[in-house]
């Protein structure tokens, strides 16, 4: 009897311990070093959001909307080209020890021992993301934030003011036409938020996880 290898199926966090490839910071996207993520100035949390217009059509409406997503921004790009296995390879010999580079041109951490098996370079997905766990993670932050859920919604002052820097969202910003203030962070996590506002906020947390 003999196995063979096909493919992986695990959570995003265990991806990095599978590839090699750390999922912490802005390189974390499995796209890899093509990737466009970004970090919040407040929050100093990593975000793609808006990575996603450069992989529709090349003349989708989307791509020109210069403020329904990042403020004051269009898309020309075309989507990054897939890597071979061996293109993979090569890039992780050469960077794999490059310390200083880390976390700036590369996120290899260690050569995965899969990596030993010959036909490994010739596995069109070798990786594979849990649908069920991402879903699951999303969707509950998401729910948290628009029913204002204490110690669990995404809400507070830091991720008004990175969307207000990021995005045109004038009703989500943080000021006197917004439910949010310090006081309400500190002393009034229990309060409910109107329906109305909860479908309206709904769009503006989505950034947080796009």
């Amino acid at each position: 009897m003999r196995a063979s290898y096909l493919w992986s199926v695990h959570d995003f966090r265990a991806y990095g311990d599978f590839a090699g490839w750390s999922t912490n910071g802005k390189l974390a996207c499995p796209c890899g070093y093509g990737c466009q993520g970004f970090q919040f100035r407040h929050g100093r949390k990593a975000c793609w959001f808006d990575c996603h217009r450069r992989f529709l059509p090349i003349d989708h409406p989307f791509r020109m909307q210069a403020n329904a997503f990042r403020r004051n921004t269009i898309v020309l790009e075309e989507q990054p080209r897939r890597l071979t296995g061996q293109e993979v390879e090569d890039h992780l010999q050469k960077f794999v020890d490059d310390t200083p580079n880390y976390g700036k041109l590369q996120n290899w951490t260690f050569v995965s021992c899969f990596r030993q098996l010959p036909y490994f370079s010739k596995l069109k997905l070798p990786h594979n993301i849990d649908l069920m766990h991402n879903e699951q993670n999303v969707c509950e932050a998401i729910w948290n934030t628009c029913f204002d859920i204490a110690d669990k919604t995404k809400d507070n002052v830091k991720a008004r003011l990175d969307q207000a820097d990021i995005c045109v969202r004038p009703s989500l910003e943080r000021g006197q036409e917004s439910r949010l203030s310090s006081d309400d962070i500190a002393q009034d996590r229990g309060g409910s938020r109107p329906f109305g506002e909860t479908r309206q906020l709904l769009v503006g947390t989505l950034l947080l996880f796009i």
